[in-house]
């Protein structure tokens, strides 16, 4: 029974030794990504960044870098933007630095007041 305990002890400590080690890698990994999307303190984005953040399609991405509205560079054949650009599009585009998807928010909502407007002037 002893033994069995003991076994369990040691299982658990081997345990919490490589969630140790694992927090410690994420966190080194995390750095070191970071230190790649910085270039002399400006934030660059690819284009999987880009496309989480202001989810859109790859279509939509090279659409905006082709009509030459939204600058972009390659390193190593890698697509980057550099985040004040980004946001500088988005007040330009929408008036706002806002997300697109708080945009179509914010759109439905004046949709809707302007439905209830006009159903009051009737």
């Amino acid at each position: 029974m002893e033994e069995g305990k003991n076994e369990i002890m040691e299982l658990r400590r081997m345990i919490e030794g490589c969630f140790e080690r694992q927090n410690k890698l994420i966190a080194r990994l995390e750095m070191e990504l970071e230190a790649l999307s910085n270039f002399n303190g400006k934030q660059m984005l690819d284009s999987r960044d880009m496309r989480l953040q202001l989810k859109v399609c790859d279509r939509t991405l090279i659409r905006w870098r082709m009509s030459g509205k939204l600058p972009s560079f390659k390193i190593s054949g890698k697509v980057y933007f550099w985040a004040f650009d980004v946001y500088k599009f988005l007040r330009e585009e929408y008036g706002t630095a806002a997300l697109p998807e708080a945009i179509e928010e914010q759109e439905s909502i004046t949709t809707i007041k302007n439905s209830k407007t006009n159903g009051k002037s009737k």
